[in-house]
């Protein structure tokens, strides 16, 4: 639930135009701008369909396909968003290695938010090989932009490395904030 309450607030701040849009040309302006390939308007165009609104009946399958364009476009809260239904199997087959995926694309582009959550699966082994050095590393990045909570859990791991791999996490972290990850290699 508290994903669920945090991706909404993603929403408003991603695109607080489009949640009190009152024109009635604005869905077809938006779905004219996704069908030209705009990343931005495909993600709008998938919250339309995830939720409804503006005339638009919700349709779970188009809000996926809407959703997926905008992530293999880049646009950061489409990742986050589709990282969310991936773990939590909203609307898609739960699939933790493709959470990860989608969190890291987010990640790399600076969202606190999926630093955390992408942390969260490396400490745990979810999805990916459990590896404290990558999850220190993600979780300092979301606590450099003070994220609730990454603190104190890079305070609870960092007890679990060796004195030896903190220049690796240092290392990691530097490479990381100068978006140098591939996200295809998790």
């Amino acid at each position: 639930m508290r994903k669920l309450l945090l991706c909404m607030m993603v929403v408003l701040i991603a695109l607080p135009d489009f949640c009190f849009a009152d024109d009635d040309s604005y869905v077809q302006q938006i779905q004219e701008l996704a069908g030209q390939g705009d990343g931005e308007s495909q993600f709008a165009l998938g919250l339309l369909y995830e939720y409804g609104g503006q005339g638009v009946v919700p349709d779970p399958d188009k809000a996926v396909a809407s959703f997926l364009q905008a992530g293999e476009a880049g646009i950061p809260a489409a990742c986050l968003y589709l990282g969310i239904k991936y773990e939590n199997g909203s609307g898609v087959v739960r699939n933790l290695t493709t959470a990860a995926s989608w969190y890291c694309c987010a990640a790399k582009n600076g969202w606190a938010m999926a630093q955390f959550f992408l942390a969260e699966l490396y400490k745990k082994g979810k999805g990916v090989k459990r590896d404290i050095s990558l999850a220190l590393a993600w979780y300092g990045l979301a606590e450099e932009q003070g994220y609730p909570g990454a603190k104190e859990a890079m305070e609870l791991l960092t007890g679990e490395l060796r004195e030896v791999d903190t220049k690796k996490v240092d290392f990691l972290r530097a490479g990381f904030r100068n978006s140098k990850v591939d996200c295809s290699k998790l």
